[in-house]
Order: structure tokens, then sequence, then C-alpha cells
């Protein structure tokens, strides 16, 4: 978990594995619609779905605002 402009994000080193994308994605779903569902990775894969917003890590370090 990380937290940027007083915003919650989940963090996972790579989700690539099956077992390892089951388990991030499975804790979205507890989670209601009104919040963002974002997911950053070291992962050069795009792994977004249509509730959850993909992130390469990079990219979230340099980024101001979602």
């Amino acid at each position: 978990m990380a937290i940027k402009g007083g915003k919650e994000y989940l963090i996972a080193y790579s989700v690539a594995e099956n077992k390892a994308y089951e388990r991030e994605i499975d804790a979205f779903a507890s989670l209601d619609n009104s919040r963002a569902k974002v997911l950053i990775t070291n992962d050069e894969i795009d792994f977004s779905t249509s509730t959850v917003k993909h992130i390469k890590l990079k990219d979230f370090l340099l980024m101001d605002k979602l």
C-alpha cells in the first residue's frame, strides 16, 4: 500500500504469474466502486481491467496526480 496525494494505492512487485495476478486482483473484490482501483507494478504488460487501472511503478513515481 502506498499513499500519494492523500490517496491510497495498492502496489505489487509483479502480477505476471497467474497466482500473483489473482491474489492482487481479488484484493479489489471487497472494495465498492466509490474508490478508484489502481494496481501499481513493475510489469511492462498492461494488466488493466474494466474496473482496475494498472500503472507501471516508474510512471507512478513521476506522476503528480492520477
